[in-house]
């Protein structure tokens, strides 16, 4: 009867432990779900570290978001002082230094965002969430959510949210052996429901700057050409999210930029003649917090670039193939 009892005490046990895990899963899914929503919509003010690499750059941040219509400046304190502003069509990064404005329409610019994963369900394939308990960050108390890859693949996050906003007030993106590749942390935050446009408008004063576009006659270049290319091969969950042409600043070759994600970590795979870099440096690398893998294909430069393990680029790279347009049809 003792041994019977042993085992029901034991199965009840293990069933609470199990409920207590899909509790934890579900609360730290609505906190990042939440976090989403502060991110975008919020309007804030605050000064945050962003550490990578050895190096640590501090950057004041202005957020608006006025019916809809989100608006950022973010402005680094360290160095030559430069500014990212970002509206819904564009992106400018003015470069002191250079004496130049570079304008994109991508968006991946912002540390801050790149810093934390953006909850969606495809994710729970590949990741396990859990909640950390409660903490403090800029004095004011946070709840901790924990992102923890299933396989060798990919990284984990570790995230301190704010208790009453949910934005993400310290996030720290963790490699396999545990050591931290990239940290976000804020010293100081403020909230607000208004926040005028004139703290939007850039302090620097860039007449006589040279401003870069991609003109037309670069995308012509970029769009001409028969040859796509793919990864024959990605760790599971990895699905092709952008492919397109392009000709970078500086350069006179078309380049094509492919994009594998999971929902949450991503790999850049660039394509380019190697006539471009007639000394590339070939293998694993780093760039920044994040692993590289170059080689080359058929007469072309590829590199596979991202914050994952190494091996996750280098089996990109590696199994990266021309296709022609025919052969696709």
């Amino acid at each position: 009867m003792r041994h019977k009892r042993s085992r029901f005490i034991l199965f009840a046990t293990c069933a609470l432990g199990l409920t207590l895990a899909q509790a934890s899963e579900q609360d730290a899914r609505a906190w990042l779900e939440r976090m989403a929503r502060a991110m975008d919509e919020l309007n804030y003010q605050g000064v945050f570290v962003h550490m990578h690499d050895g190096r640590a750059e501090t950057l004041r941040v202005v957020h608006r978001n006025e019916d809809g219509r989100v608006e950022e400046r973010l402005v680094s304190l360290d160095g030559v002082g430069r500014e990212i502003i970002s509206t819904q069509d564009e992106v400018q990064c003015i470069l002191p230094d250079k004496r130049a404005v570079l304008v994109e329409t991508r968006t991946d610019l912002n540390p801050l965002v790149s810093a934390v994963p953006i909850y969606s369900q495809t994710l729970d394939r590949h990741y396990r969430l859990r909640m950390m308990g409660m903490s403090r960050v800029a004095g004011r108390p946070t709840q901790n959510v924990a992102v923890l890859p299933r396989d060798s693949y990919r990284y984990g996050y570790l995230l301190w949210l704010d208790e009453a906003t949910a934005m993400p007030l310290k996030s720290q993106l963790r490699d396999e052996d545990g050591n931290i590749v990239e940290q976000i942390l804020f010293a100081s935050i403020a909230f607000g429901d208004e926040i005028p446009r004139s703290a939007l408008q850039s302090s620097i004063d860039t007449d006589g700057y040279t401003w870069y576009r991609a003109d037309e006659k670069s995308r012509a270049a970029a769009r001409s050409g028969t040859t796509l290319w793919r990864a024959a091969r990605v760790p599971e969950g990895f699905e092709l999210q952008v492919s397109n042409r392009q000709v970078l600043f500086g350069s006179r070759f078309p380049v094509e930029h492919l994009v594998y994600s999971d929902g949450l970590a991503s790999v850049s795979v660039f394509v380019e003649s190697a006539e471009s870099d007639p000394d590339p440096l070939d293998g694993l690398s780093r760039v920044g917090a994040a692993n590289a893998y170059t080689t080359r294909v058929a007469g072309h430069q590829v590199t596979a670039v991202g914050e994952v393990p190494a091996s996750t680029v280098e089996i990109i790279a590696e199994s990266v193939q021309p296709q022609t347009l025919d052969a696709r049809r």
